[in-house]
Parts: C-alpha cells; structure tokens; sequence
C-alpha cells in the first residue's frame, strides 16, 4: 500500500512540474508576442514621407526600443529578448528566454529551473 502511494505522489508530482511548466512556456509566448507586435508597430510613420527607407520598414534601433517599453509597461523585468528583421526589413522576429523554477524540480533533475523560449514574428501594418 505505501509502495502504491508513493507512486502515486510522483505521478502528481510529474503533472504538477508538467502542467506549471506548459502554462509558463504559454505565458512566455503570449508576451514574446506582444514585443514582437510593438516592434511591428515601431515603423514610423516618416518612411511614407521620404524618411530614408523603404516604405513602411522597421528600423531596428526603434523595434528594440518598442520592445523595452511594452516590457517597461508590462512589469516584465525577468524576460531576455533578442530580435532581428527581415531582409526586406518589414517583418521583425523576437526571441524571448526566460529562467523558470519547476514545481517539484528537484525530483525530475530540474532543481535549478529550466530557461523556456518563444519565438514570435510580426509583420509592419505600413508595408
């Protein structure tokens, strides 16, 4: 009986790390989404009038800054992002990574978190 207990509390404990784990990776994926929208977003509005580049492209400097403010405004301190643009420069992608604690990691090998990425890509509304 004890030997079908203890089973059983690592089948709950496994679901319990698995489970936390997918909703913070789905979290993780919902704010790289949003950076990567406010990066889209960070075309200016003077590359329709003569600006210097194409029209409606993403300058990388402003689609990084977009990025630092939606986590500024988010509350989001613990997320790394890194980003890049197409060769046409209309369409920015973002890579988020993000150090995560696992409920009951110290029982699957994972006692000190695990890093989760996301990766989400938008496209300039000006292009």
């Amino acid at each position: 009986m004890l030997g079908f207990f203890l089973i059983a509390m690592l089948f709950v404990a496994g679901a319990t790390a698995v489970s936390g784990a997918f909703t913070d990776q789905r979290d993780l994926q919902s704010i790289c989404d949003g950076a990567s929208l406010a990066a889209a977003n960070s075309a200016s509005g003077q590359a329709l009038h003569g600006g210097g580049n194409d029209r409606g492209a993403i300058e990388l400097s402003g689609a990084e800054d977009a990025v630092a403010s939606y986590l500024a405004r988010a509350g989001i301190a613990d997320v790394r992002t890194s980003g890049g643009l197409s060769a046409d420069g209309m369409t920015v992608q973002v890579t988020c990574v993000r150090h995560t604690r696992v409920a009951f990691g110290s029982f699957i090998g994972r006692g000190g978190g695990i890093d989760q990425r996301a990766v989400s890509s938008a496209r300039s509304p000006l292009g």
